[in-house]
């Protein structure tokens, strides 16, 4: 039976107790004090001395036994409340970027639906066992990636708890790799993704003259814009085209970002003609993509937009979302409306004719990305790329004579 004790020049109350034939003491770091501070002090330090026995003795978990000492000290007013999983997410700062909030948010309310009434538990009892749970469950119902993305966010709110807030020893969703319980759960997807396509320079001509009203001038917006974004097409209004000076001005609705982007004469025309057909003070230049965007029909846009390519033969038929896995897995095509981006990406960058039309730096500006890495996965090298770079390898050993002048070259020749 454990107790406790005073020790001659300590300060903090010793815990005391015997493990076989040896009598063992350790610090409670729990402050010696008089009065009625004394007595609650005295109180904590008893079980806390307790709940050492159990865990170096190996009856009770270690974590419980921390438990045990932490419900005493807050009976005795001693330490701080601990919130639940749900009260320290709800009041997490919302401090990052407008992306990285809204698929914090996600996160955050897929984590509180996996844990159910668990999700009223302090976060300090939150294991590695139930991280790895609810990712094994979201692999089932999304790809890889998109998991990846979620176990981002729920990182770092743990990371926080841990290295700022001191609620947690230990973050439970480190000990969780995202590769290993992929491979677990989908042993045969391999990465689980699907790769976007960019679009021929045909193609981009097809759209921009064949596709019916209002996809074809929105494509012309997008790809003479840089390969703007979905959102920020249908989303684009007339005050933020400055006709004087030639150039759109708007905030990205993914990013936040504010943009500048000159008008090239081919999309002027465009913008011309589509305001001479508007209505009296209309407000968007796609008035209906924008009235669908802002009310609840935001992917019916986009499907919109595949439905036509399909029946144009530009993609093929949808994969079957029966073949796919888990609820939320939906059909994706290899060719969409963000494939523009990748295509203005792709074409500037040299991977449809092997040479780069401009500084990788001044893309990246143009395009609006905001690194290297992140555009890497816009590049789509195609064969006729490859083909260049490596007759560029032959032409640069044509007509050059052989030399092998080196000591083991020249023994070779004569035989030795």
């Amino acid at each position: 039976m454990s107790w406790i004790e005073k020790r001659k020049n300590c300060k903090c109350w010793i815990a005391c107790w015997k493990q076989g034939s040896r009598k063992k003491r350790r610090s409670t770091g729990i402050r010696i004090e008089a009065g009625a501070a004394g007595r609650h002090t005295r109180a904590l330090a008893e079980q806390t001395a307790a709940a050492m026995e159990a865990a170096a003795t190996g009856e009770t978990p270690a974590h419980k036994a921390c438990d045990a000492v932490r419900k005493v000290a807050e009976l005795h007013g001693c330490a701080g409340k601990i919130p639940t999983v749900r009260e320290y997410l709800d009041a997490f700062p919302r401090t990052a970027g407008m992306s990285t909030e809204i698929n914090r948010t996600r996160a955050f309310k897929l984590f509180l639906e996996y844990l159910g009434t668990d999700a009223d538990r302090r976060i300090d009892t939150i294991t590695p066992a139930i991280c790895r749970g609810f990712v094994q469950h979201e692999l089932k119902r999304v790809a890889r990636g998109t998991v990846g993305v979620i176990r981002s966010s729920i990182l770092s709110a743990f990371r926080r708890a841990v290295e700022v807030d001191d609620y947690m020893n230990k973050n439970p969703m480190a000990a969780v790799t995202l590769a290993d319980e992929a491979r677990a759960v989908n042993p045969d997807r391999g990465q689980d993704r699907q790769e976007r396509k960019n679009f021929t320079l045909e193609e981009i001509r097809f759209m921009l003259e064949h596709f019916p009203d209002p996809w074809s001038d929105m494509v012309a917006v997008s790809f003479f814009l840089g390969g703007l974004r979905l959102s920020d097409v249908c989303k684009l209004r007339w005050d933020a085209v400055n006709w004087r000076d030639r150039y759109i001005r708007l905030v990205e609705v993914k990013t936040g970002k504010e943009r500048l982007l000159p008008i090239v004469d081919e999309l002027m025309e465009r913008l011309n003609g589509r305001l001479l057909r508007s209505l009296d003070g209309e407000e968007y230049v796609f008035p209906e993509m924008a009235h669908a965007y802002l009310g609840s029909s935001k992917t019916n846009i986009s499907t919109q937009f595949t439905a036509i390519l399909r029946a144009h033969g530009m993609i093929a038929g949808a994969v079957d979302a029966g073949k796919k896995k888990g609820s939320a897995r939906h059909a994706v095509s290899e060719k969409s409306f963000h494939s523009i981006r990748h295509t203005v990406t792709t074409y500037l960058r040299g991977g449809m004719t092997g040479t780069a039309m401009f500084s990788p730096d001044v893309i990246r500006d143009t395009v609006g990305h905001d690194s290297e890495e992140v555009e890497r996965g816009y590049f789509h090298g195609a064969l006729a790329m490859r083909r260049n770079v490596l007759a560029t390898l032959a032409e640069g050993v044509e007509g050059v004579a052989p030399t092998l002048n080196s000591p083991a070259a020249t023994a070779y020749r004569q035989g030795a």
